[in-house]
């Protein structure tokens, strides 16, 4: 900033006859300024150039400079060099010189220079030439930031994973049970009823003698004025289920809080059916029961929101620490800091108005040549009311995870009902959320009946159940269909209405009606179609039936043309093995048979060759498919000699695998057996046990001849008689061993009783004579004390 500010002195008299400044601001500035600072009369004016003397050996006037290029219209900047003590601690700092002619000077910075007066001061002329320049720039810290990748899962993680998958699904159909049996609860029910008027109870129960559309209309109006009725009457003051998520890192759970939900028992249940407030969540199971105390069959319906098995899936936010609050001082006129809200840093008042006897400022009153003598009288600021507590706002997912379904009776048909979230009514397309949504994804929706039975009606509310929804279920996983089965069990009714077999036929037909996938990744592991680029390292493609083609980007050779994919029946692709893998099925590769597939055998370190170009060629596997092959038929027994490879025993790792003529005999003690019989036999090898890539054959049995059979297994039978009996005969001994202990104690305890019997005579006796002779004693009387048997004095 440029500019001129007026010349003081020590005791602001003397310059009032050399200046022209009037008397009134030499006084202000001299209250201004300290007076123990000796200032000269005219003090010097010098350009900031990013120098800092160590000491002022002189003051003389500063020949005017221009400032850098691209800066030449802007006015010059002035400091007192009396503040620049102040500064002379500054650390150093990274420094960048620029260099500049003195012939580029800017003529308007001479302009500033025309108002002083410099006839008191002796002109210094200082030699042309150029100007050294020093900028000082303040390193910018360069942070680079590299994008997190997501760790990847494990085998042993996904495992874990299914199998925490599963728990949680079964918790959360225990919580719907728990809130569907609420929901029958007379109690409540009695708290909901009155807010049903005559005209909704009358829509709500059409008369039989309607038609059949008459009475679906009217259960849909009457539906309809309870909806709005329960949205005006209902609050939302809580968050409702959520979708669960994994976390990248074990970092992020370790400030990780859960928020506040609904945690309450069924008298909370019955409460909240009177104030009617809680999560939206609450207000559809209160809505169920609403519909139920008007005896309208009503299911509870949820979309259950459990922990995902796959590793696609959203993460948890991770952690990010509050950030403090920053509080700026400020300096009033005084000198004085406060802090932004209006507090004092030094004597802690809470306003600067209200601090007793505060000074005003000459600095504040040179605007007015008079306002040295006007003193403003003290004011405080009125007390703020105390803030309002702000609602903390509710961010949910814009779909329902909560929803009830209302039977029509005329239709024999279920059609959803939501209230609050969505505000519909026999829409289910309106219930699935998106892909995108964080906090809702549907991939188990349970409905409940007033008679606690469940079923599952996902694929009512799923535009892609086969093609994107199936695989967030525990069905697209070995065994999943089984353990979903089991799962509901307890929830299946005793027998199938005619109901439940309107509404399967209604699902199976939903299912078999949808469409081919348009998206490449949901062609995956699909249960119907099948891409070719999709297939597995032991699946193949027979025939060319394709069923349809889908686009898979664009085609280079034609403009603005898509490349088209061809699309398969599942029903096309077969798996292809190995012979030894065929074998190990009980099966070979028939005579002449051509491999449909040979893949390339994977490489191993050992394969590495030194000496050559690296890994060696190794031969491909060929691969047959099952119609190649045939049942394996082994060598017969012949003359009671079973067949052996070459280690000595038999391959039977299928029942089919054993030899005509012979017979497998599971017991361990079959091959002992046939050796003490003195007949032939061979182990039966049944499969592997593999830890890592090594695996260890497993011997389970014999095989011998038919004609042996009686006679082997009379011999186990022997076997196992005797080691009943031995194991009788150590329990008996146990048991002698056992008492005769018993019986020897009782031995020591007897002869110890009879030890302590015999002292006790002698004590009894030793006893009697001891009170004989005190008998005696006490005949014994000392007439030297005299009679009444007082102390002598």
């Amino acid at each position: 900033m440029a500019g001129k500010k007026g010349a003081r002195s020590r005791n602001g008299k003397g310059v009032a006859t050399k200046s022209v400044v009037p008397d009134v601001y030499q006084d202000m500035l001299s209250e201004a300024l300290p007076e123990q600072l000796h200032i000269p009369e005219r003090p010097l004016k010098r350009r900031r150039t990013g120098r800092r003397p160590s000491q002022v050996a002189r003051i003389s006037p500063a020949p005017a400079t221009s400032p850098l290029k691209g800066e030449e219209d802007e006015d010059f900047e002035f400091e007192d060099v009396l503040d620049l003590e102040g500064e002379r601690d500054v650390p150093p700092k990274r420094q960048q010189t620029a260099y500049k002619d003195s012939d580029e000077e800017s003529e308007d910075s001479d302009g500033e220079w025309q108002g002083l007066n410099l006839d008191t001061e002796p002109e210094v002329d200082e030699p042309g030439g150029d100007l050294d320049l020093t900028l000082v720039k303040k390193p910018v810290p360069q942070t680079k930031t590299t994008p997190t990748r997501r760790k990847l899962v494990s085998k042993a993680e996904k495992a874990e994973r299914l199998e925490k998958h599963k728990m949680h699904v079964l918790c959360l159909l225990s919580h719907l049970d728990v809130r569907n049996d609420w929901a029958n609860d007379s109690e409540g029910q009695n708290s909901l009823r009155p807010l049903l008027d005559k005209q909704m109870l009358k829509f709500l129960r059409p008369k039989s003698s309607l038609p059949q559309f008459g009475r679906t209309d009217s259960l849909k109006r009457g539906l309809e004025q309870v909806a709005v009725m329960w949205r005006t009457r209902f609050s939302i003051t809580a968050r409702g289920l959520r979708r669960a998520l994994w976390a990248d890192d074990e970092k992020d759970l370790q400030n990780f809080k859960v928020e506040d939900g609904e945690a309450f028992d069924k008298a909370d249940f019955r409460a909240a059916a009177k104030t009617l407030k809680g999560s939206r969540d609450l207000g559809a199971q209160l809505f169920c029961a609403l519909l139920r105390s008007a005896d309208v069959e009503t299911r509870l319906v949820c979309s259950m929101q459990p922990l995902s098995f796959n590793a696609g899936g959203p993460a948890m936010p991770k952690y990010t620490p509050p950030k403090p609050l920053k509080t700026t001082h400020e300096v009033n006129d005084t000198g004085t800091a406060f802090d932004a809200q209006g507090t004092n840093s030094a004597s802690g008042s809470s306003s600067r108005s209200s601090v007793p006897g505060l000074p005003f400022s000459p600095r504040r009153r040179l605007g007015h040549p008079n306002a040295a003598a006007y003193n403003l009288p003290e004011m405080s600021a009125p007390p703020r009311p105390p803030p309002k507590p702000k609602a903390k706002p509710i961010h949910e997912s814009p779909y329902p995870v909560f929803w009830v379904e209302v039977f029509d009776e005329a239709h024999q048909k279920w059609f959803p009902v939501d209230p609050l979230v969505t505000e519909t009514i026999a829409k289910p397309h309106k219930l699935e959320p998106p892909a995108s949504d964080r906090e809702n994804n549907m991939s188990y929706v349970i409905a409940f009946e007033d008679e606690r039975c469940a079923r599952d009606v996902t694929r009512r509310y799923t535009k892609a159940y086969v093609a994107k929804t199936r695989k967030n279920r525990v069905e697209s996983t070995p065994g999943g269909e089984r353990w979903w089965r089991k799962a509901m069990r307890p929830y299946r009714r005793g027998f199938t209405s005619d109901a439940d077999q309107i509404e399967d036929t209604e699902l199976a037909k939903k299912e078999a009606n949808e469409p081919m996938p348009t998206n490449i990744a949901d062609f995956k592991d699909h249960p119907i179609y099948a891409l070719e680029r999709h297939l597995k390292r032991n699946e193949i493609l027979i025939g060319d039936h394709s069923c349809g083609k889908v686009a898979a980007g664009r085609d280079p050779s034609v403009p603005g043309g898509k490349k088209l994919e061809s699309v398969f029946r599942r029903q096309y692709v077969k798996v292809a093995k190995s012979a030894d893998a065929w074998y190990r099925l009980g099966r070979e590769v028939k005579m002449g048979e051509q491999p449909v597939k040979n893949v390339p055998a994977k490489r191993k370190p050992d394969d590495f060759d030194d000496g050559g170009d690296g890994f060696e060629e190794r031969a491909g596997v060929n691969l047959y498919i099952e119609e190649q092959t045939e049942l394996y038929k082994p060598p017969p027994v012949v003359n009671g000699r079973v067949p052996k490879n070459s280690y000595g025993n038999l391959d039977i790792y299928v029942p089919s695998m054993v030899p005509k003529g012979g017979v497998h005999i599971l017991d361990d003690e079959t091959s002992r057996a046939a050796r003490l019989l003195n007949i032939d036999y061979s182990d039966a090898l049944t499969g592997f046990e593999f830890r890592g890539r090594h695996g260890t054959a497993i011997l389970k049995g014999a095989v011998v001849a038919a004609e042996y059979r009686e006679a082997v297994e009379a011999v186990i039978d022997g076997f196992r008689d005797e080691r009943a009996n031995a194991e009788e005969l150590r329990r008996t001994n146990a048991a002698v061993r056992m008492w005769k202990q018993f019986f020897l104690k009782l031995r020591i305890k007897e002869r110890v009783d009879a030890y302590a019997d015999d002292d006790e005579v002698l004590e009894d006796v030793e006893s009697v004579q001891i009170e004989e002779e005190d008998d005696d004693s006490e005949e014994y009387v000392d007439d030297e004390y005299g009679g009444g048997g007082f102390i002598p004095e």
